[in-house]
């Protein structure tokens, strides 16, 4: 049984609050109302796959947009806002983790048989009587004087006994902002019963992060492991002091490579302008990170330095995922390097881009390092 605290505002506050509303909280709630409805509409065009292989995120996510849009009846605009967030990261979580063709449900065919029915002489029972009065017959419940906790929990309904922490991570639902989620569901503690899946903030799960409470260094490097790097390009100066944090170069030229020695990472090969790093983007997304920023600005050097030259830009995947999924996936991503390139000052007539999804490998799809190698991005010259 939910007991509510109703506050009574005078009419003047009530007049303030209204006036309030028109001039910034309806705005904040119309915003993050309509978040929430994409983060839903996310979770359904994922659940067949997700429930599969990624449940425990896809529920965390529908939870917490539950949660939220809750707190925007209330006019609890920053605790909705904090409620999004998380389900966001988790719906987009789920999305990748349940990528795969292997995370379809199938129909089965189940073999079923109905029963001829029996019937059976049962005595008349008054269920009317209900000493707790929480809708649970007493013969039915195992508590008769206890009414439970009704936040939808179906082992309390069943045994009619009363849960005062239902998720049992020591948080009672009273003062459990996530009464149905364990604020330690993944072994780190939360904040009023919530779980914080990402501790130090720093965009990196807790379960995937070697680092939990350490944050990495946000200047665009991404380190799987979550753990800081304070010299990225390992030249010895620090990132907080290097003008050029991908690039090694000496702490005379703060950071920065010096001209003559500058290392080539793109260069003219034959019929293609040759890439010697990867492009690196964000997992299962096209936005290009800022370590692949040295190695797209010589590419466009070398366009600038052959203005004859049009070239086509090549997306490439691995094979996990569906065809389709990885035909957009490699399209996108070229169509970002594409678009790098015309904002450096490329023209735009003398690129085109296209994304060949997984049909092209070069190596082994079936070892991590051969999939690595089939994520790529190739730049063929079609005219001189």
């Amino acid at each position: 049984m939910v007991h509510a605290l109703t506050t009574q505002l005078p009419g003047r506050l009530l007049l303030v609050g209204l006036l309030l509303c028109g001039t910034v909280g309806c705005a904040t709630g119309g915003k993050l109302a309509a978040q929430a409805d994409e983060i839903e509409a996310m979770n359904a065009s994922i659940e067949s796959r997700a429930y599969r292989c990624a449940p425990r995120e896809l529920a965390t996510a529908q939870a917490h947009v539950d949660f939220g849009k809750y707190e925007l009846r209330k006019g609890n605009f920053v605790r909705a806002g904090q409620h999004l967030e998380i389900a966001e990261a988790n719906a987009r979580a789920a999305r990748t983790l349940s990528q795969f063709e292997e995370c379809e449900l199938h129909d089965r065919v189940i073999d079923t048989a109905v029963a001829e029915g029996v019937e059976v002489d049962v005595d008349p029972v008054d269920f009317m009587w209900d000493s707790d009065g929480d809708g649970i017959p007493d013969h039915l419940s195992q508590c008769p004087h206890e009414p439970i906790v009704f936040i939808g929990d179906p082992e309390q309904e069943a045994t009619g006994c009363p849960n005062y922490d239902i998720d049992g991570d020591g948080v009672p639902n009273i003062l459990d902002h996530c009464p149905s989620i364990p604020g330690n569901v993944d072994g780190f503690s939360g904040v009023n019963g919530c779980p914080m899946l990402d501790v130090d903030g720093d965009g990196v799960l807790n379960i995937n992060d070697s680092c939990p409470m350490e944050p990495v260094e946000f200047i665009g490097y991404q380190d799987e492991t979550g753990c800081p790097n304070p010299d990225v390009d390992g030249d010895g100066v620090p990132n907080i002091l290097d003008e050029c944090p991908f690039e090694p170069g000496p702490a005379a030229n703060a950071g920065c490579p010096v001209e003559d020695d500058r290392e080539r990472l793109a260069e003219v090969v034959g019929d293609r302008i040759q890439l010697n790093q990867r492009v690196f983007f964000e997992t299962a997304e096209a936005v290009i990170l800022p370590q692949s920023y040295p190695l797209l600005n010589q590419v466009a050097e070398i366009l600038e330095e052959n203005p004859d030259i049009t070239i086509e830009i090549q997306g490439h995947t691995d094979s996990r995922g569906s065809w389709e999924y990885n035909k957009r996936l490699s399209e996108n991503r070229a169509a970002s390097v594409r678009q790098f390139l015309i904002e450096r000052g490329i023209s735009a007539t003398r690129m085109t881009s296209e994304g060949y999804s997984f049909d092209q490998p070069i190596d082994d799809n079936s070892t991590e390092e051969g999939r690595a190698n089939n994520r790529r991005v190739e730049i063929h010259i079609t005219g001189r």
